[in-house]
């Protein structure tokens, strides 16, 4: 596995991983939708995907003395690394403007334990759809992107969404709560154990659905003629 790691790390790595991973800046931008940073993650994802399957890497894969299920299990290894490193970035980014960016951000999720919930899960619903999708065929990213970007989009725009409502309508109890301890940088005793319950589910979610679509991956890799 180490060595299958380290193939993907030299020969699957696109340049536009280190330029998406670059927009955690957008963090600092005021009142914007801070998950569609996550977004652009995934995208640097499909260019890897895409570059491994113009460079053959399919094929130079097979005649290594490795399964397919230890190829994919690489791969999705290799995603979930580029996904942490993000989400590392991001709760570093969101620790910096807790303390210089100490406004609310009227433009969807504020800094705190939420958006790294939030991004969790993003990352999660990429993953399930995405993985497996590709894996079907073993060459179609393309398609298989734009369905996991459909999903993601999905979930940008309700979280962001409900955000936003919260701010908007703080007389309804609901929508309060959300303001008072979910959309806001946690400050109170409640709004950390709102948040960390829910960085804790987004953990869940994210481990679960990714081992499923690791399992998924693989089931439909293994029915693929590489030939």
């Amino acid at each position: 596995m180490k060595a299958l790691l380290s193939k993907e790390f030299k020969l699957c790595l696109h340049p536009a991983v280190f330029i998406y991973l670059a927009l955690i800046l957008m963090l600092l931008i005021p009142n914007y939708p801070y998950l569609v940073s996550s977004f652009f993650v995934c995208n640097a994802i499909f260019f890897c995907f895409q570059q491994a399957r113009e460079n053959g890497d399919a094929m130079y894969t097979a005649m290594l003395p490795v399964s397919k299920a230890q190829a994919v299990r690489a791969r999705v290894l290799f995603v979930v690394i580029i996904e942490a490193i993000d989400l590392v970035l991001v709760a570093g980014m969101c620790a910096f403007s807790i303390v210089s960016m100490p406004h609310q951000n009227a433009g969807g999720t504020d800094h705190g334990l939420s958006l790294l919930a939030f991004a969790l899960v993003l990352f999660a619903i990429f993953n399930l759809i995405f993985l497996p999708s590709f894996y079907k065929t073993g060459y179609k990213a393309g398609s298989a992107f734009l369905k996991g970007a459909i999903g993601v989009w999905i979930w940008i725009v309700l979280c962001e969404g409900l955000m936003i409502a919260s701010q908007a309508a703080v007389m309804v109890p609901f929508f309060r709560f959300i303001h008072e301890n979910i959309d806001c940088m946690p400050k109170t005793a409640q709004a950390w154990t709102v948040q960390g319950i829910l960085f804790g589910a987004g953990l869940l979610i994210y481990a679960v659905c990714t081992a499923l679509a690791a399992h998924l991956s693989v089931k439909r890799y293994e029915k693929v003629d590489l030939q």
